[in-house]
C-alpha cells in the first residue's frame, strides 16, 4: 500500500527538488522502482528524496539530469540546496564573502591567531573549528574550508599574500602531529608562484597589527574590499576611506614582516623544535 504523500514546506529547497523528481517521475509513467532500476539506486532511496525525508546527493542530481534530458537543472538545484544550508552554518556574510573572494585576483590578508582559512589543512582546520562552543556542524564547515580552497589550485589562481604574526606557529590547534603538517603546507609554500607567505615576528613594534587580522580582495575590475570578523559577525567594506586605511596598513606589515626566505627558514625552525 503507498505511504500517504504529506503536504511539504512551500518554502524547503529540499521539498522542491522532491516535488521536481515527482513531476519528472509521473510524466514519464515509471514508478520509484523502474526509476530506481534504472539509475542504480533503491526505490525506498527515491521516496524519501521525493518526500524530502533525505536531502539529494550531487550525483543522484546528475543522475536525473542525464536521464530525464533536463539541461542541468537538478544540478543547479543541489547547487542551491548546498548554498543554503551553508549560510545556515556560516558566519553572516561569509557566504557572500566566499562568492567574492573566487572572483579575487588579489588576495592579501593578515593574521594573528591561526592560519589562515585558504592555507589549513583538513586536520588543522578541524581542530579550530572544533574548539568554538558552536552547535553548528563541524564537517559541514570544515568542508566549505576544504572547497573554499580550490581557487588557489584554479588554473589561473589569484595572487595570495599572507602576513602572518609569529603567534600563530607557536599555536598548536589539534596537537603537535597535525601542527606539524600544518607547518610543512606552509613551508612548502614557499616555490609557489602565486601565494607568499611572511611571518611578522614578535620583535615586530608596528602599529598596523594591533587591530587585529583583515582581508582586502582586489577583482577583476580594479575594485578593492575590505573583509573583517569578530565574535560572531562578519562584514564586506567597500568604503574608499576604510579600504584605503587598512591597505595602507597592510602595506606596514608587509614590510615589518620577514622576507620570504626568512619566514620560510622560521618555518622550518619552528618545525623541527616542535615536540
Amino acid at each position: 500500500m503507498p505511504r500517504p504523500q504529506r503536504e511539504l514546506d512551500p518554502n524547503s529547497l529540499v521539498g522542491h527538488f522532491g516535488a521536481e523528481l515527482r513531476t519528472h517521475r509521473n510524466k514519464a509513467n515509471l514508478s520509484m522502482a523502474q526509476l530506481a532500476a534504472a539509475l542504480g539506486c533503491s526505490a525506498q532511496w527515491i521516496g524519501q528524496v521525493e518526500l524530502a525525508e533525505k536531502p539529494p546527493s550531487e550525483l543522484f542530481a546528475l543522475d536525473l539530469d542525464t536521464y530525464f534530458e533536463t539541461g542541468g537543472s537538478f544540478h543547479r538545484l543541489w547547487k542551491v540546496i548546498k548554498r543554503a544550508g551553508r549560510s545556515q552554518v556560516l558566519l553572516p556574510g561569509f557566504p557572500a564573502y566566499i562568492e567574492l573572494e573566487s572572483q579575487a585576483v588579489l588576495i592579501r590578508s593578515f593574521v594573528t591567531q591561526l592560519v589562515p582559512g585558504l592555507l589549513q589543512t583538513e586536520d588543522y582546520a578541524r581542530a579550530v573549528i572544533s574548539a568554538w562552543p558552536d552547535p553548528a556542524p563541524v564537517e559541514e564547515r570544515v568542508a566549505t574550508r576544504m572547497e573554499q580552497q580550490a581557487i588557489l589550485r584554479a588554473e589561473t589562481p589569484p595572487y595570495a599574500w599572507f602576513v602572518l604574526d609569529e603567534a600563530v606557529l607557536h599555536r598548536p590547534f589539534g596537537g603537535a602531529d597535525v601542527m606539524r603538517e600544518q607547518l610543512k603546507l606552509l613551508a612548502g609554500l614557499v616555490t609557489s608562484p602565486y601565494v607568499q607567505v611572511r611571518i611578522l615576528p614578535f620583535a615586530s613594534m608596528t602599529y598596523a597589527g594591533l587591530d587585529g587580522k583583515f582581508t582586502l580582495l582586489r577583482l577583476g575590475d580594479g575594485t578593492e574590499i575590505l573583509y573583517q570578523e569578530g565574535p560572531g559577525f562578519s562584514q564586506l567594506i567597500e568604503d574608499p576611506g576604510t579600504v584605503g586605511d587598512c591597505a595602507a596598513r597592510f602595506d606596514l606589515v608587509m614590510g615589518e614582516a620577514l622576507p620570504r626566505a626568512a619566514s620560510h627558514q622560521m618555518l622550518l625552525r619552528t618545525l623541527e623544535n616542535l615536540k
